[in-house]
């Protein structure tokens, strides 16, 4: 018979529900890897709407300018100059398609909404005209608009005391200027009196290019554009750049993928000589490098928005928005690229690809002609046409152009948005005279994310540490509205949200809806500070205070636990209690604010003590705004995700943490519930079957025999070779013995009468025979 032992029912089952466990908790690990490492203080279901424009969804709202004070909105047939002080309509430019271009448009196949003039293209000259470009019914055109002052009478009769009437002064076809759709994705710039534009110049959307006056792209050229969408285009030092996205010709032996690039032409260039007069001689790309580092860097590929340059301290910074693809793991993240490093990228080595089945290398400095080819120079119509042609062959740049601290300012993974716009308020000095960019990044389902990024410096570490605050998460628009555009206004403290049929000015800041001093510190919003002498939470740009004065409180780059101590506390009752000079009683809230937050905090945990948590009456959940039971840099990062922040409180608490340990819980539960019942009906089974075999087994002595286990008790089956008559007990078992005295009335009349029968066994073997 074979020696090994078979495993039981009941140990398989056991470590059938080891493995489970085992495999549920990585999967939580997993995923919890991928979640966000923080969570907006701040949440509502709705953001208070300061004032609203509405139109039509196939409007198609664009800004083409803006301001402090207003902003003009390109849409259907019409130019809109609006005020930001209440979104109120100043005045409109009208500009219709004529009948004939509309039927012809519709002959094409066009939907009616398609076949009307989407104004795309704005632009203020020197000489004061205004050039303005529309769609056009898909056959782009371009006016140019001279100002013709009005009357005082007209003046009176239109309501404005210096009213402006515009009469066309040309009017031209916009083929490579403007785009046919007003869905496509298109740029220009407007520098030196020169419109600079990256669009498509037919009616299908097959030639993409970048072009000015008589200078483009190469045509159907794969290594130049390859089916680009363009996101945006600045000035700087003598060039223009262009951002966009395209498909990646360097990875085509691998398959597909879309990058991100950024493009430069020089603002002096005129073409190459002979054949070359229409081309650009200085146009290059580089790719833009947006990915969380590690040994395998994880790239958001796909660049969506970018920001004008913002002048942060000492660097001239880009701030952009990426995504992964639509069939990837749903993605986001905000990158910052300084203009410099973008610029350097291109003066480092060009790739190439030796033939169509090769690898993308860089090219040999010996290879490269000189002077370099690329350069802005002072006639571009000079060079050799080997140098064209190798600008031409050679527009991809080696270099990849690195973030600004080499990785995402904000990463966001989540199942129901992406981000797709950005807008930054610069240089806001807080309380203690650091300067902060906040940045406001707008998604598909109409959220708008406000977040700050401290830099800090570990003592035992070289390595700067880059802390994401992310300050609020606000409902801006209905659930499933994309956010298009974003526009700030300082001066009227105002947020104007662009949609494709709507304008929405929401607050910049929302100090004064927190009325608590913890809630003021715990945003880390660095326009916010805690008035000690009136009890409120201010906005310090409107504030009459003095800098480094201790009137005001205010917690930047700190924990929750640090901000508490920070507040004035309250006096707690009993022998001992701390004396305290601030007594915050927190006002009663007004109605706006009941309506405005009348569910925020109610996914809240444990409360800190008394002594830091001001009291009195219904709060209507004000008081529990960033109230929290843990700090987030104490506990892991999926207890702190941003992305569970979305339309309800209730669907917060869903996705919460504490969700997923009582899920843990109750399957544990089951398991172990499951696999005592498969225990028991092991063991009654085990027992029916020894008691069927007591039949046929017996033992020398002529009598059933059934021995228990020395320790538990349970029976032990002869054919798993136990020997019945070893034991290693020091003391008699009872139960043996009891079973035994039974036997010794029936078997043992052949031995000696003094023989005592409540003794052990060994003990009547040894009498006898001896």
């Amino acid at each position: 018979m074979s020696s090994k032992r078979r495993p039981s029912s009941a140990a398989m089952l056991i470590n059938t529900i080891s493995m489970i466990l085992l495999i549920t908790l990585a999967g939580l690990t997993i995923v919890a890897g991928w979640m966000p490492d923080v969570r907006p203080d701040l949440q509502t279901k709705q953001d208070k709407v300061l004032a609203h424009f509405i139109g039509n969804s196939t409007d198609y709202f664009k800004i083409l300018d803006h301001n402090d004070e207003f902003v003009l909105v390109g849409a259907k047939d019409v130019i809109y100059n609006v005020s930001l002080n209440g979104l109120k309509e100043i005045a409109r430019l009208e500009w219709h398609s004529t009948d004939a271009d509309r039927e012809l448009c519709a002959l094409k196949g066009k939907h009616e909404w398609d076949c009307h003039n989407y104004l795309r293209v704005y632009a203020l000259r020197p000489n004061g005209e205004v050039l303005l470009c529309g769609t056009n019914s898909y056959k782009p055109r371009c006016r140019h608009y001279t100002p013709v002052e009005v009357s005082s009478e007209e003046a009176g009769s239109a309501g404005h005391a210096h009213a402006m009437r515009y009469e066309v002064s040309r009017d031209v076809e916009a083929q490579g200027l403007c785009p046919y759709s007003p869905a496509h994705n298109s740029t220009y710039a407007f520098a030196d009196g020169h419109l600079y534009s990256a669009t498509v110049a037919d009616f299908s959307g097959g030639d993409p290019l970048i072009y000015r006056e008589n200078l483009r792209t190469e045509q159907y050229d794969l290594k130049q554009l390859n089916q680009p969408d363009f996101v945006g285009a600045i000035e700087r030092n003598g060039f223009v750049l262009f951002f966009f996205r395209e498909l990646s010709m360097e990875f085509m032996n691998f398959g597909k993928a879309v990058y991100s690039r950024v493009a430069r032409v020089c603002k002096n260039d005129r073409g190459g000589p002979y054949s070359h007069g229409k081309s650009w001689t200085s146009f290059l790309k580089a790719r833009l490098n947006c990915s969380v580092p590690g040994e395998f860097p994880f790239y958001f590929d796909e660049i969506q928005a970018i920001s004008p340059i913002v002048e942060s301290g000492s660097k001239s910074l880009v701030y952009a928005v990426f995504t992964t693809s639509v069939n990837a793991i749903p993605g986001s993240a905000v990158c910052a690229f300084n203009v410099d490093d973008i610029l350097a990228a291109f003066d480092g080595e060009f790739k190439s690809q030796k033939d169509s089945q090769s690898h993308w290398l860089p090219v040999e400095r010996e290879q490269v002609p000189k002077p370099r080819p690329g350069q802005c120079v002072e006639d571009s119509r000079t060079l050799t046409s080997i140098a064209v042609n190798f600008i031409k062959n050679h527009p991809l740049m080696e270099d990849a152009v690195p973030a600004v601290h080499g990785r995402p300012l904000l990463t966001k993974v989540n199942l129901h948005h992406r981000l797709t716009a950005i807008a930054v308020h610069p240089q806001v000095k807080s309380l203690s005279g650091a300067y902060y960019d906040v940045i406001y990044s707008g998604t598909d389902d109409g959220k708008v994310t406000k977040f700050i990024n401290i830099l800090s410096t570990h003592p035992n570490s070289t390595v700067d540490r880059l802390k994401t605050v992310v300050i609020s998460e606000m409902q801006v628009l209905p659930l499933g509205t994309p956010i298009r555009e974003l526009v700030i206004s300082t001066s009227k403290n105002s947020l104007v949200v662009v949609s494709d049929g709507s304008l929405v000015s929401v607050p910049l800041h929302h100090c004064s809806h927190i009325v608590d001093c913890l809630g003021c510190l715990s945003l880390q919003d660095p326009i916010c500070a805690w008035d000690l002498q009136t009890h409120e939470c201010k906005n310090l740009a409107t504030s009459q205070h003095k800098f480094g004065t201790k009137t005001y409180l205010q917690s930047l780059n700190s924990t929750k636990k640090a901000a508490a101590l920070l507040c004035p506390h309250i006096p707690r009752d009993g022998p001992g209690a701390e004396t305290v000079s601030f007594v915050t009683m927190a006002p009663p809230p007004t109605e706006e604010q009941k309506l405005l937050y009348s569910n925020v905090g109610s996914s809240q945990g444990s409360q800190p003590s008394l002594e830091q948590q001001p009291t009195g009456g219904d709060d209507f959940g004000l008081n529990k705004i960033t109230l929290t039971s843990m700090d987030p840099d104490d506990i892991m990062p999926n207890l702190n995700d941003p992305q569970k922040s979305i339309a309800s409180v209730d669907e917060i608490n869903q996705a919460s943490a504490p969700s997923l340990l009582l899920l843990t819980i109750v399957v544990f539960v089951t398991f172990l519930v499951g696999g005592s019942a498969g225990i028991f009906c092991v063991k009654a089974k085990s027992r029916l079957m020894e008691a069927q075999m007591d039949e046929s087994h017996r033992n020398h002595f002529g009598k059933p025999m059934q021995f228990k286990h020395q320790n538990t008790g349970k029976d032990i089956n002869l054919l798993m070779g136990s020997n019945a008559y070893t034991t290693t007990q020091k003391t008699p078992n009872l139960d043996l013995e009891k079973d035994r005295s039974h036997e010794c009335k029936n078997s043992t009349e052949h031995l000696e009468k003094e023989l005592p029968c409540k003794t052990s066994t060994l003990t009547k073997v040894k009498r006898t025979y001896i």
